[in-house]
């Protein structure tokens, strides 16, 4: 897995036919946190590392709520848009951001996804907004899991294992683990259950929680730090 380093932002980019799916790492202090001092200025770094018209990004609420993106910040935790060169992302810092794109139609979708959205399965609400507005065939969709907290790290209570392990989707998938939770495996459950080829589905295997520990790379996570991290930004968009 090879990170790339601009302007003192490490990235990993990955490149599929038109579109451009970005993860950024913690590396050098980076911070996302629409609340921070810099979080204007970083997006303005990003905007002009790639090149793009606009980043459109939501006011995250954990909801199962999907946009379109029209240029403006609305609550949400998923937004789709089939502008070229127009970014669209999630923050994060243990949840999952899942970043989906159409080969043949080109269009785009980030997803935030922590517990509370994975449960009321955003990531599959999504994929069935692509298919009706935009005629998207489920063969040419691909979808990219970003660092989050996994299921290593995630340890969660009965309630929350019945809640999940109660839901038929998710059947054979063996989600839990003793006391934890793999929201990914949850999330391409959900894909799989939609139609998406296994094959691509992709996860970047990045543990927020403890990925620096094991010397891999810095990630914010809100559970390590009690609550005090940044976040981290992941983006999709199509090149002209």
């Amino acid at each position: 897995m090879d990170f790339s380093n601009e302007k003192q932002l490490q990235f990993l980019k990955l490149i599929n036919d038109k579109g451009r799916i970005i993860f950024f790492t913690a590396e050098n202090d980076a911070d996302f946190y629409m609340h921070s001092d810099n979080f204007r200025h970083n997006i303005d770094k990003v905007k002009t590392l790639f090149n793009l018209k606009d980043v459109g990004f939501s006011k995250q609420i954990h909801s199962d709520i999907v946009n379109i993106y029209d240029g403006t910040v609305k609550e949400g935790d998923a937004l789709i848009t089939k502008e070229k060169n127009v970014a669209i992302g999630v923050f994060t810092a243990d949840c999952v951001p899942v970043l989906i794109y159409d080969k043949e139609k080109q269009v785009c979708a980030a997803i935030h996804s922590g517990w509370k959205g994975t449960y009321n399965r955003i990531t599959a609400k999504t994929i069935e907004i692509m298919a009706k507005k935009y005629n998207c065939s489920m063969e040419s969709l691909y979808v990219y899991i970003g660092p989050h907290i996994g299921g290593c790290c995630y340890q969660v209570g009965e309630e929350l294992i019945e809640k999940f392990s109660l839901d038929e989707v998710y059947k054979g998938w063996d989600i839990i683990e003793e006391n934890r939770l793999s929201l990914s495996k949850c999330i391409k459950a959900q894909c799989y259950n939609k139609g998406i080829i296994l094959e691509h589905i992709y996860d970047v295997n990045l543990c927020t929680f403890c990925s620096e520990e094991k010397k891999a790379v810095k990630l914010h996570s809100y559970r390590k730090l009690k609550g005090k991290s940044g976040r981290l930004l992941s983006l999709i968009y199509v090149e002209d």
